[in-house]
């Protein structure tokens, strides 16, 4: 009969923590929507509460406050970010030869996205607020880390120096950056298209003319 009981007892649990799993992912979606929408200081609790089926209260009870919420939406979104990376990066290690072609599929599901603009509102915001800030910066220097590493791994075989190796990595993140934040507010999306279709064959160009070692 005890061990009824236990086994019971157990099931309740992994039950509530399947109903929190979903819970957490129902208010991230609401939250990437409504950053996306309206943008970083616009987005509220209350707001985001009621893109779901959940109370305000019920939202707090797992993120307290918005500084809490942001910061589960920023790893959740870097963690997607390093996966669809790893893919391009898997993609290109089997041919360098399509680094362009890769690199424009990169930016169309990845950088041109809800997603990423929604990451971006939240970088953008913690440059104001420190407190934020401070907890973001682990979780950006790690996906940073992470990344760069993984690039640098695969374009071992290239004749390019770690350090222009890595300025390159920086300047494909600022222009991918820029493309939907600031200069990318004022241009058509064929001409940010079109930017991003010049850089890949920069990239492509670079690599194809580099002595092999």
């Amino acid at each position: 009969m005890e061990n009824n009981f236990q086994d019971i007892s157990e099931t309740r649990k992994i039950t509530q923590a399947e109903k929190s799993d979903r819970m957490r992912k129902e208010i991230l979606l609401a939250a990437i929507s409504c950053l996306h929408e309206i943008g970083y200081h616009r987005a509220s609790i209350k707001k985001i509460a009621e893109r779901t089926r959940f109370s305000q209260g019920a939202l707090q009870h797992h993120f307290p406050t918005k500084e809490d919420l942001m910061v589960f939406v920023l790893e959740r979104l870097l963690a997607k970010s390093v996966r669809l990376t790893l893919e391009w990066l898997s993609e290109i290690r089997e041919d360098k030869r399509r680094i362009a072609e890769l690199t424009i599929k990169w930016w169309t599901n990845q950088a041109n996205s809800p997603e990423y603009l929604t990451m971006i509102e939240i970088l953008v915001a913690a440059r104001t607020e420190e407190a934020l800030r401070r907890r973001i910066k682990p979780t950006f220097d790690n996906f940073a880390k992470v990344t760069d590493d993984r690039i640098l791994a695969v374009f071992e075989s290239v004749f390019i120096s770690q350090a222009t190796a890595r300025m390159l990595i920086t300047a494909s993140r600022c222009l991918m950056t820029g493309l939907v934040s600031a200069d990318g507010l004022f241009m058509s999306e064929h001409e940010k298209q079109a930017y991003i279709e010049q850089w890949a064959g920069f990239i492509q160009q670079l690599v194809e003319q580099s002595p092999q070692k």
